[in-house]
């Protein structure tokens, strides 16, 4: 990604971020991030670049892992506990598919997310 590019993509996503005034808004961001990084992650893959590849995995399971932590178990209950288990099986097979270079893997997360995300969008 050139310097210009990635100054771009921070300052959109900087202003997406500040202006966004609602947690629910701010859980479809990360969700379009963790998506986004996948989708980066299957090219460095299929371009057998395997820092990059590393590199974007590791950033969509911290975003996991940041949807994990924002779970609320008191308020939500059982959706909570079912996101829970959801979250951590993806961080598990995405750490898999990062080992094995598995990329149906990562299209599976991908998918996963996507459909978290659509239902996300529906609830606004």
């Amino acid at each position: 990604m050139l310097p210009n590019t990635a100054y771009a993509q921070n300052a959109y996503t900087h202003a997406m971020v500040n202006t966004s005034t609602t947690p629910l808004d701010l859980i479809i961001l990360l969700y379009d991030g963790a998506i986004g990084f996948l989708n980066k992650a299957q090219f460095y893959m299929n371009d057998n670049n395997v820092s990059q590849k590393t590199q974007y995995i590791t950033r969509a399971m911290a975003i996991v892992e940041e949807l994990l932590a924002s779970l609320d178990h008191e308020v939500s209950g059982e959706i909570a506990e079912n996101l829970q288990s959801l979250y951590l099986y993806m961080q598990k097979e995405l750490a898999i598919a990062n080992i094995t270079n598995d990329v149906v893997k990562i299209q599976q997360i991908e998918s996963l997310l996507k459909e978290l995300r659509t239902a996300w969008r529906e609830i606004r």
